[in-house]
């Protein structure tokens, strides 16, 4: 690593913090701070996406929706609402992965998965009307909170005024599956089975998932049988 030819010296000009690499070694793991993404979308689409799925659970039809106001990080509007028309009718079923408009329409209207998955952005379904008039009914805006809290977390705040008047509103601090809210086991294991499932046949998923701890010869035979697909 720190080598005259090593990893130190080619990609940051020799210059890093030993302490931050080897302080706690062997006590503190990285890899247990990893992030998983519940959505198949762009990551700064997911707080506003948690914010659809708890209103949608708390009883909001999209029936009663009149308009709606996606909160964000400033930085990342270019990203997910700019150019907001653009936005709200996007393109394809991969530009829409890139829409708050669009990933708020479909977690309003109940996608897949998690909560939005990859058939939400198969053609027929992402430029669907039905989808497209509610996205159409968003707009993205920069968020106080959420941009100082960014991008140590990524927050969002959705208020959504309904037809009747009413007005909801509804804010996270911290995307699902960050480690601030973690995504359970069982989280884990349905995100696992719905994408192996796109390649292995359902006994042998099933058969993955039971290999829990690969200690034995064994073990390691029937993992590699399992995910070598000729």
């Amino acid at each position: 690593l720190e080598g005259r030819f090593g990893f130190f010296n080619a990609y940051l000009d020799g210059r890093y913090d030993q302490h931050a690499l080897l302080d706690d070694l062997g006590i503190r793991w990285e890899l247990l701070r990893t992030a998983y993404k519940p959505y198949p979308t762009n990551h700064f689409t997911h707080p506003g996406i948690d914010c659809a799925l708890a209103l949608r659970a708390e009883g909001l039809r999209v029936e009663d929706v009149e308009e709606i106001e996606l909160g964000v990080a400033a930085s990342v509007i270019r990203t997910i609402g700019e150019p907001l028309a653009e936005k709200q009718r996007p393109r394809t079923g991969y530009h829409a992965k890139f829409s708050g408009p669009y990933t708020i329409a479909a977690a309003l209207i109940g996608g897949g998965g998690l909560g939005v998955y990859l058939e939400d952005f198969e053609n027929g379904v992402w430029d669907s009307p039905e989808r497209l008039e509610l996205a159409g009914k968003v707009k993205v805006v920069a968020d106080a909170r959420a941009t100082e809290i960014f991008p140590n977390a990524f927050a969002a705040v959705l208020r959504v005024k309904t037809k009747s008047g009413a007005k909801l509103e509804k804010r996270v601090d911290a995307s699902r599956g960050s480690t601030a809210t973690p995504l359970s086991h069982e989280e884990i294991l349905v995100k696992f089975r719905l994408n192996a499932s796109r390649a292995l046949q359902p006994s042998d998923v099933e058969d993955l998932v039971n290999v829990s701890e690969l200690k034995t010869s064994a073990d390691l035979a029937t993992f590699f049988r399992l995910i070598h697909q000729e």
